[in-house]
């Protein structure tokens, strides 16, 4: 409970310095106090959301979550208190205990791409790629999902994106996979990296769309 208290006061903070005109809050807290949650209850989780993009942004732009003065209950009546002021979102958990944070209104087609095949031995001279956000690019760097944000008009290129920061403490994504959509493919990555994938969607400054993904 002190962690609760602790991410809580330093949320307050934040977010009263972003600002009125802010949709999101700072995505350096409010994914914390998320995986506090997720983090008792021994599950991971997932996140999909409409935020806010622009040149030279990377960092997500967090849904606002409330602090509580109670966190008891199941994981999914917490989380949807804590999401309380996005009407849109939906908290759901499924048989195998993973939580499913989803707003009603977010397209999920390039989720639902399917991949022929995925190695994680690609790029990584050991056999193996190092932290989730390095399996995230395999993912994302797949043909069928560049042939799919190509011609739907969805950026940024996969090979555009910054190196990613995480090392995994260590722990390295192993394994091939075989015809699993992106969806499932980060929840592969989850198994081995407990926690929470993040997708969020944006309009881009010239109308178009956006995403970005991302690991906690």
């Amino acid at each position: 409970m002190a962690s609760y208290r602790l991410v809580a006061s330093v949320l307050i903070l934040l977010t009263s310095c972003l600002g009125q005109d802010i949709g999101g809050v700072d995505s350096r807290v409010a994914p914390l106090l998320v995986m506090n949650v997720l983090r008792e209850a021994h599950v991971s989780g997932s996140l999909e959301y409409w935020g806010r993009c622009g040149p030279g942004v990377w960092e997500p732009d967090v849904p606002k979550v409330r602090t509580l003065p109670d966190y008891s209950g199941s994981p999914r009546e917490v989380l949807q208190r804590m999401f309380a002021d996005d009407r849109k979102m939906r908290v759901t958990q499924e048989p195998a205990g993973i939580i499913r944070m989803v707003e009603t209104d977010v397209p999920n087609d390039l989720l639902d791409v399917k991949i022929t095949h995925i190695s994680f031995r690609a790029h990584a001279p050991s056999n193996v790629a190092n932290g989730a956000n390095s399996a995230l690019i395999i993912i994302l760097s797949a043909p069928e999902v560049k042939a799919f944000m190509k011609a739907h008009n969805i950026g940024p290129p996969a090979d555009t994106w910054p190196a990613p920061s995480n090392s995994g403490s260590g722990r390295r994504a192993y394994g091939e996979l075989n015809d699993v959509t992106v969806a499932q493919a980060l929840d592969y990555v989850l198994q081995i990296f407990p926690g929470i994938w993040i997708y969020q969607n944006c309009t881009s400054e010239e109308g178009g769309r956006e995403v970005r993904f991302n690991f906690y």
